[in-house]
């Protein structure tokens, strides 16, 4: 029953959201991205971002740079430098390990969600929903965001993470920065 309900609220956020926008092309002036970045796949914009370059290099460790640089479409949602080298360096060497590829594909995995969704899509569905929307992600859990004051977190509480900067468009998705790493599906 929990899981019915929680399919259900996933389920009505995402068509909230889908019918939040025009079309399914992502728009740079809406969304509030560089124009430039529109014409690259997703993960030649999250490669070519400074501050995201950590993401880029697990993503590939993974085995997912293939996976976006084709024509499915996805929201992603990437920490940055800073926070990827916040984790302990025995989980990050753990996880660019052979023997931890299953666990960074988790990870990866939990900061994804299929289909585009442009910022002002995202701020209009949190505001329909009172505050609060959840996305699927492909991690198995779905992804929480929450607004309090001008600041979107995914989760709740003070340690959850912070969309912080500007979206960056893609052809085939949008990646949004954020401070922390979201943990691995458990």
């Amino acid at each position: 029953m929990v899981r019915h309900t929680m399919m259900g609220t996933v389920l009505v956020a995402a068509l909230a959201l889908a019918g939040c926008g025009k079309s399914d092309v992502p728009d740079a002036k809406s969304s509030g991205a560089v124009a430039e970045a529109s014409s690259k796949d997703l993960f030649d914009a999250l490669d070519d971002s400074s501050d995201l370059s950590e993401s880029a290099r697990l993503i590939k460790a993974a085995g997912l740079e293939k996976t976006f640089e084709g024509v499915g479409s996805y929201t992603l949602f990437a920490p940055t430098n800073e926070a990827i080298k916040a984790l302990p360096e025995a989980d990050r060497k753990a996880l660019e390990s052979e023997d931890g590829k299953v666990q960074l594909l988790a990870l990866v995995s939990q900061h994804l969600s299929p289909g585009y969704v442009a910022r002002a899509d995202l701020e209009q569905g949190i505001e329909r929903a009172n505050g609060t929307v959840r996305l699927a992600s492909l991690g198995g859990q779905p992804l929480t965001l929450t607004r309090s004051g001008d600041t979107i977190r995914l989760g709740s509480g003070d340690d959850a993470p912070r969309l912080v900067g500007e979206p960056i468009v893609a052809r085939n998705g949008v990646i949004y920065p954020i401070d922390r790493v979201l943990p691995a599906p458990q």
